[in-house]
């Protein structure tokens, strides 16, 4: 796969603790095992766009402790760019807090740090090669200031954007960040959020058209996801597997997505991709341990017809 990925986000440390149930409030859940990965939305999704075949870059911001050094030894390990990566002083990395039940369910708590230092004055945009496709991929962990900037000076070099509009946000952008977004991608919830009302799903995708973005994606866990461009409306199955750790899989889907378009395949072909991607990362521990790689997801179609 060629082309280019561009991420601009969240760079994290999950701390995940495995239990038979999640607590309900006031209540303590004991007996569960623990253990320790590299997360943050926008690492996780880079990571995925790499392992699936894509060139990859990340910008954000990590803290001078154990865990940013870490974090950046796991980046490049991955093959991925680092050079956008600031370093704070006497800052603390970002750092997730995670419980997972015997159903493959979570519950997070983030305690950002230096993801919400990271700021767009300064970082360096470079223009997209002409006959090349690059994609900036966005999330909404670092300050929202920072991402609708950069979301605007990636679409003037030439990138076609993609955002994730997770975690959710419930006031609209602005005209000018909205047309500048090839690609929004949310789940129920975070489109529900951000448009209002109690419409029909495929009715709700279709609002931020009339805003000026030009293609909406929602995702819907085990029903698959719909892709909705003018009037036209695509259905992509989910695919059934015995899911163990959903952390990460809806980054899988992003980062997978972002990749084959970035290599210039058709959308539908990309959401087949994603699809599969994001089904391949549930069956395994963590987020960015469980991203699968080009050729796990082209055997896993190929088994499926």
């Amino acid at each position: 796969m060629g082309g280019r990925v561009l991420v601009f986000g969240s760079i994290n440390t999950d701390l995940i603790v495995y239990v038979e149930k999640l607590p309900h409030p006031g209540e303590t859940v004991t007996g569960g095992t623990w253990e320790s990965f590299p997360g943050g939305k926008g690492a996780n999704q880079a990571v995925a766009a790499a392992r699936a075949g894509a060139p990859v870059a990340i910008y954000g911001c990590l803290g001078d402790d154990g865990f940013g050094k870490d974090r950046l030894i796991s980046l490049a390990a991955t093959g991925i760019a680092t050079g956008g990566v600031r370093v704070r002083a006497g800052v603390r990395s970002g750092v997730a807090l995670i419980m997972v039940d015997s159903e493959g369910e979570n519950s997070i708590a983030v305690a950002p740090g230096a993801n919400m230092q990271f700021e767009a004055e300064g970082v360096d945009i470079p223009k997209v090669p002409l006959g090349e496709t690059w994609v900036a991929l966005f999330q909404n962990e670092i300050p929202r200031q920072t991402t609708e900037d950069l979301i605007v000076r990636t679409r003037g070099a030439g990138c076609l954007v993609m955002w994730n509009i997770a975690p959710t946000i419930g006031r609209r952008p602005g005209a000018e960040i909205l047309r500048s977004v090839d690609y929004l991608v949310c789940n129920k919830n975070e489109i529900q959020a951000l448009v209002g009302g109690n419409d029909d799903l495929v009715n709700q995708a279709k609002v931020p058209l009339g805003w000026g973005v030009r293609n909406v994606i929602v995702t819907l866990g085990s029903k698959g996801s719909i892709w909705v461009r003018g009037e036209s409306v695509h259905r992509q199955e989910a695919y059934p597997v015995e899911a163990i750790d959903a952390v990460g899989a809806g980054d899988c889907y992003c980062g997978v997505l972002a990749a084959s378009i970035a290599a210039g395949s058709p959308v539908e072909a990309a959401l087949r991709r994603a699809s599969a991607a994001a089904a391949i990362s549930t069956t395994r521990r963590g987020a960015q341990p469980s991203m699968p790689t080009l050729d796990e997801i082209e055997d896993f179609l190929s088994a499926r017809g």
